[in-house]
């Protein structure tokens, strides 16, 4: 007789872009068998209810960190290809850019607030060999410099939340599932040296109840330390509007660095224009509100919103002609201690079965495909084969 097939349960804390990404890769792994082999993601409020459904979605070569970024913008591509992103969240090429502009500090510092006298600041425009022609929804005049980061060769973008959503869905379809219950605890063995299962309450109640597991993957972002205190995660909220312009625009992402006629202030805003024919903005980070309990409780400043509004208003007509559809806020997690383009912790945590994959900052959209791949190696081959992770293993800031 053959033997019995060993029977497995991946449970996924956190159903963001990578909680699902690990799910999805999981789920279509080649020793995958859904007969034997259950995945769930437990997610406490909304799929991609967090930054992975309010970020910008561009992805690149180039993004941090380096050890993963090509993989995952080449995996990127081959989903987009097999599922027909194009038309199910957004995807294509782009060209992405540094600039830096004259804006107006709407919104921001004024004559009376700073009691100082607006500066004249005699910049001309740049000839068109120094910015694309196409780009005609910025104000000519109000660029002085531009400085191309990516191309359609090594950038694109998504829309997040339907990336996100998406991915729910063809996980789903190959025989994952997903909770909607918030993670209380870990529960481990007596001595302490392996996860066994987590306790968690379903969204809308306060009973208990507990999923046995043969491997726990903590993907909730910034809410990681909820359920595992010493990872050195920490969050950022951030603020950001989508305007529908009154035509459609050509597809570039902006980073402009704007410089007002207020010489020490200076605003750094993102501008993403998308196929569906509005145009993406966030503003800088913030820390005034301490993170909620889930991301339906993340509070927006329409305040902060209009400032964002303003500030990239004073660059294009586009924008400034345009209606706010949206207006909306989230918490990015980053890693502590360590420089930001290092990247985010991914990998075994010392404990055994138990497994990180947190602190993607700003490129969770970006590198969710990869860290789903490579957590789908280690937990079904034993060990992470499409990319070197080392420098992510999150034992070497948790043994700290």
């Amino acid at each position: 007789m053959g033997s019995v097939p060993e029977r497995r349960h991946t449970v996924i804390i956190g159903g963001g872009v990578v909680g699902f990404c690990i799910a999805y890769f999981i789920a279509s792994h080649p020793r995958y068998n859904r007969e034997t082999h259950a995945v769930t993601v437990l997610e406490a409020s909304t799929i991609g209810g967090g930054a992975s459904g309010k970020a910008g979605g561009v992805i690149a070569t180039w993004a941090d960190p380096s050890c993963i970024a090509p993989l995952s913008y080449r995996l990127h591509c081959e989903l987009a290809n097999k599922h027909d992103g194009i038309h199910a969240w957004g995807f294509r090429n782009v060209f992405c850019a540094d600039m830096d502009a004259m804006g107006e500090a709407v919104g921001h510092a004024t004559f009376e607030e700073s009691h100082s006298h607006f500066h004249s600041h005699a910049v001309s425009a740049p000839s068109s060999s120094h910015y694309p022609p196409d780009l005609d929804w910025i104000t000519p005049d109000k660029i002085t410099s531009y400085t191309e980061l990516g191309c359609p060769e090594n950038t694109a973008q998504v829309h997040p939340h339907l990336f996100t959503t998406r991915l729910a869905e063809l996980a789903t379809e190959r025989g994952a599932n997903y909770i909607l219950g918030s993670a209380t605890k870990l529960n481990y063995t007596e001595d302490g040296t392996k996860v066994k299962s987590v306790s968690y309450a379903r969204k809308g109640t306060t009973e208990l109840m507990e999923i046995n597991a043969s491997d726990i993957v903590i993907a909730a972002g910034p809410w990681t330390t909820n359920i595992l205190p010493e990872a050195p995660i920490k969050e950022s909220r951030n603020h950001s509007i989508v305007v529908r312009p009154r035509k459609p625009v050509s597809a570039y992402v902006l980073f402009p660095e704007l410089h007002p006629k207020i010489p020490q202030k200076r605003i750094p805003p993102e501008i993403y224009s998308r196929p569906d024919g509005t145009i993406y903005s966030c503003g800088p980070s913030d820390t005034d509100v301490p993170l909620p309990k889930s991301t339906d409780l993340v509070e927006v400043n329409p305040e902060i919103c209009n400032r964002i509004y303003g500030d990239v208003s004073s660059i294009s007509q586009a924008m400034r002609e345009g209606e706010i559809i949206t207006r909306q806020a989230c918490y990015r997690p980053f890693v502590v201690g360590r420089a930001r383009d290092i990247g985010p912790l991914v990998g075994p945590t010392g404990i055994e079965a138990l497994w990180l994959a947190s602190g993607h900052d700003s490129w969770g959209i970006s590198n969710g495909p990869a860290t789903g791949k490579v957590i789908s190696e280690m937990i079904l081959d034993g060990k992470a084969s499409s990319a070197d992770v080392s420098s992510l293993d999150p034992r070497l800031m948790l043994q700290k």
